[in-house]
């Protein structure tokens, strides 16, 4: 008995390290991607979470997925380098 839960346990863990997790916008374009979940898994809205990530997005999980993830996030804003050289002015 203890052995089939062991396969049990390794064999979920295995899927959960498998697992590639992406956010789409409203137009369905990729706007996060990564092998972590990008919110709280532990809770019964997942979809409101992601929500809060990705206003009127949607998440896709794929499991076991042999193909790469690379990490990708669109959520945060990015400087621009008219931002940039003005950082550097300011120092």
């Amino acid at each position: 008995m203890k052995a089939i839960f062991a396969l049990l346990a390794f064999s979920f863990s295995t899927a959960a390290s498998a697992a590639c997790y992406i956010i789409y916008s409203q137009s369905n374009e990729r706007i996060w991607q990564g092998s972590s979940p990008p919110v709280a898994m532990d809770t019964l809205y997942i979809d409101a979470e992601v929500q809060k990530k990705v206003p009127k997005g949607h998440m896709v999980i794929l499991i076991n997925s042999r193909a790469p993830c690379p990490e990708i996030d669109l959520t945060v804003p990015r400087k621009t380098m008219k931002d940039a050289a003005a950082e550097m002015n300011n120092r």
